[in-house]
């Protein structure tokens, strides 16, 4: 029997020789890069091999700000598009503040114009019965609660009107499933594969939106929820860390498949939660799979024409650690960003997305070319979450990150 164990000793050291090598962080050329994340040969012929320059940088910089100028421009001339956005409108602007390399004027700029948002969105609310609301404004008004947290001094009355608000409408819904329209329960029942069903991947996105909220609103005790709410982010990242993301080449119409374009929007969108939106860095222990999806598929979405969709893949790159210096993947991305927004005379807005239908009003399509553009382009300055917050809130169940974390090829 001795000679057994010796053979399986042997075939487990050799296997574990034969191990493949984590893959690595950031990639800055072609010839170290993997199989499988490299671009089509035509692709690769019309990509500028050369380092990433100085006044490459400078015109990276400029393009975010010009981005942010439109935003600006957008409120400033349509006032109205802050209640047509409502959330959003203080969303993409905070978003370009977060891990943020900017000077402190610029951010202190964006932040006083996100609370400008926040404050015509509150005010209506001033003169109303604080304890009057209705279910159906729970799921409005909390994001602005948390805003108010984040953007008003401590003790301002608009935080203490608008939260007093936010319990009382979750007090009129009678329980936490009414209150999220039991959107957890609904996705785990709804056990259909990415492929099988676009309406299934919708409703991801609403339980992305609740893990979200509902992870911010634990960082403030005055926003009353119950224990469920406090579980709800471990619970819905659960689901999403064994959600599987097949490539685009196992849909029918490959990169233009309608799916597969839900399902690559919905995988930028999962970076958000380990990162609450950008502001701590994404780990590939994360979920080891979103990172292979973000790498194996970005030059097929780069080929796609959905340029929102790309400019999210170059953003969800950059949160990993990722710059156009360090990676190929992010200096050919970025680019292409800054090549599009030439091409349409220095506006973001200019662009016009592919598809023929949409369902947003057109205030939200323009903000989102500028919103997503301003995140492609811009660097970050990446910094472990602090105790208290929301990153340290994530981290208590989020595997710890690999060694291999922030190597560099």
């Amino acid at each position: 029997m001795r000679w057994i164990f010796l053979a399986i000793l042997s075939l487990l050291l050799i296997s574990a020789g034969m191990a493949k090598e984590p893959d690595p962080l950031c990639v800055r050329d072609l010839a170290h890069m993997p199989a499988n994340w490299r671009p089509p040969a035509k692709l690769q012929k019309s990509l500028n091999p050369a380092p990433w320059s100085q006044s490459e940088a400078k015109d990276a910089k400029n393009a975010k700000k010009s981005g942010v100028d439109e935003m600006f421009g957008l409120f400033k001339r349509n006032p109205s598009a802050v209640h047509k956005l409502f959330d959003d409108a203080v969303a993409a602007l905070l978003q370009v503040t977060y891990s943020s390399a900017n000077e402190p004027a610029f951010d202190a700029k964006v932040r006083n114009a996100a609370r400008d948002n926040l404050t015509a969105l509150i005010t209506p609310y001033l003169s109303r019965d604080p304890h009057a609301a209705t279910c159906d404004e729970f799921e409005d008004l909390l994001p602005l609660a948390i805003f108010a947290h984040r953007l008003y001094p401590a003790a301002d009355k608009r935080t203490d009107v608008v939260t007093k608000r936010v319990n009382a409408a979750y007090r009129a819904c009678g329980s936490f499933e009414a209150a999220t329209e039991d959107i957890l329960q609904k996705v785990q029942e709804d056990n259909q594969g990415p492929s099988e069903d676009i309406d299934h991947l919708e409703d991801l996105f609403d339980l992305y939106a609740w893990a979200l909220l509902l992870i911010e609103a634990e960082l403030h005790p005055d926003i009353e929820l119950p224990d469920e709410a406090r579980d709800f982010g471990d619970k819905a990242w659960a689901y999403f860390e064994d959600f599987p993301l097949p490539g685009a080449s196992t849909f029918k119409k490959g990169i233009k498949d309608e799916r597969f374009i839900t399902l690559a929007d919905l995988a930028t969108h999962l970076s958000h939660i380990p990162t609450g939106l950008g502001r701590y860095p994404l780990y590939v222990a994360d979920k080891p799979d979103l990172y292979s999806f973000m790498r194996e598929n970005f030059y097929p979405v780069m080929q796609s024409g959905d340029r929102d969709l790309f400019a999210l893949f170059v953003d969800t790159l950059r949160q990993y650690g990722c710059s156009p210096e360090t990676d190929k993947q992010v200096r050919d991305g970025t680019r292409y960003l800054l090549a599009d927004f030439h091409k349409r005379n220095d506006k973001w807005m200019n662009y016009h997305e592919p598809r023929k239908t949409f369902t947003d009003p057109i205030e939200y399509i323009q903000i989102h070319h500028a919103w997503t553009a301003v995140l492609g382009v811009r660097d970050r300055k990446l910094t472990p979450p602090k105790p208290g917050s929301y990153g340290a809130l994530v981290r208590r169940w989020l595997p710890p990150p690999r060694q291999v974390e922030g190597l560099t090829r």
